[in-house]
């Protein structure tokens, strides 16, 4: 029990020491706290990002 509260604690310290959230959101949380267009943005961004990391993937070189 007290390994709980010191473990929240503990959350919340960080959390208010941060304003950054790290955890995923879901689309709803999203809609609401951003407007469309920034939300559009965010999803061409992680869809490059995405797009990058497969082509580093798929890159040959070193493979011979």
């Amino acid at each position: 029990m007290n390994d709980e509260r010191e473990q929240t604690d503990t959350t919340q310290a960080s959390d208010n020491a941060m304003s950054h959230d790290p955890r995923p959101v879901s689309d709803a949380e999203m809609r609401e706290a951003n407007s469309r267009e920034e939300v559009e943005g965010y999803r061409k961004h992680a869809d490059k990002a995405h797009s990058n990391w497969f082509s580093v993937m798929n890159n040959p070189y070193g493979k011979d």
